[in-house]
């Protein structure tokens, strides 16, 4: 119930829009590239040139993958701080094995080794507050979601581990391909290191644009509930009007059916009780039933007034309309039965 004008307030903000951001749900990972090949000078998945080559890779890649989130993003970039984290983060690999068998006799090296995303000091806690205070489009309180930065690695990425400034990952692959002219190739396979690094990255540079939409979405929702409570208390009155009309006008249905049947006979009367008896039980029956409808089933145009503010009712204002509704019911027939008996009467 009343959803209308906050979604219209909470959404409306230019630059910074609260109902665009994540709590604790998967990243949005940029589209998977096929694995690229790069020539390299030595046939070994341990050769120090090539090792170098694969973390220069990895930083690139890196980077890609950052430039595409914060362009894709609604949120603006601390520039000096993505300046400072792009020039200072590095990657290394660790651990080094050949999984072939027979590696001087094999034309394909399959190479395996651990990663690790070498963070700027303090990346971090700044990405681990940034991710706690993102704005949050589904969120129903400030209280609703208390899931870290760690829940969401421990839920999403198991294999990855974030401790002091280090993203590190098991299971990096690349393999080393010799030609029949013994040209000699590298073809990387994609890891969740690089692109959860530019992830941390984009939480850590756009952790001042959270706090600026969170300040603006708490004035948004501040507004919305000045507003609603002005409304709700408008459609209330407008209830209340209804009411005393109603109620008026009940009460003078009620003394004119009286006055007619007062004019006729000791004879009549017992004549007309049972008739009488049964009108009565009917007109409640109906009237009943026909309160029941409800005012969302109306057409606008048979909307009475104060029901044109329901989206303001809670239930108790419901009932209010229900009983409105039955004595308006309850008026219309009570007229009806005294035109009828007049012309009894008569």
């Amino acid at each position: 119930m009343n959803n209308k004008l906050i979604i219209g307030l909470m959404c409306s903000a230019a630059m910074f829009s609260g109902c665009d951001y994540f709590k604790n749900k998967k990243d949005q990972v940029s589209e998977t590239e096929a694995p690229k090949a790069q020539a390299v000078t030595d046939f070994s998945c341990t050769a120090p040139a090539n090792v170098e080559q694969l973390q220069d890779y990895l930083k690139e890649e890196y980077l890609k993958d950052l430039d595409q989130r914060l362009r894709h993003s609604n949120y603006e970039a601390d520039q000096a701080l993505l300046d400072k984290i792009r020039k200072n983060i590095k990657f290394e690999l660790g651990h080094i094995s050949t999984k072939t068998e027979n590696p001087e006799q094999a034309k394909t090296l399959d190479c395996s080794s651990l990663i690790t995303a070498i963070l700027p000091n303090g990346l971090q806690k700044r990405a681990e507050n940034a991710f706690a205070d993102a704005p949050c489009e589904e969120c129903e309180g400030e209280e609703s979601d208390k899931s870290t930065l760690q829940d969401y690695y421990s839920s999403a990425f198991p294999s990855l581990t974030l401790k002091n400034d280090r993203l590190n990952g098991i299971e990096f692959v690349y393999h080393i391909e010799k030609s029949d002219k013994d040209e000699i190739s590298l073809t990387i396979e994609n890891h969740d290191v690089v692109s959860q690094a530019a992830h941390l990255t984009e939480l850590a540079v756009q952790y001042a644009s959270y706090m600026k939409a969170n300040e603006q979405n708490k004035e948004y929702s501040k507004q919305y509930d000045e507003q609603n409570v002005a409304e709700t208390a408008l459609a209330q009155k407008a209830l209340d009007v209804r009411q005393k009309e109603i109620d008026g006008e009940q009460k003078a249905a009620v003394e004119q059916l009286n006055m007619t049947w007062d004019r006729f006979s000791p004879e009549q009367k017992t004549s007309l009780q049972q008739d009488q008896s049964d009108w009565f039980e009917k007109r409640d029956v109906d009237c009943k039933v026909l309160s029941q409808k409800s005012v969302h089933q109306l057409d606008e145009k048979d909307l009475e007034t104060y029901q044109k503010k329901s989206e303001y009712w809670n239930d108790a204002m419901y009932a209010q309309n229900q009983a409105i509704q039955y004595s308006k019911c309850f008026i219309q027939k009570t007229k009806e039965r005294t035109v009828y008996l007049n012309n009894v009467f008569n």
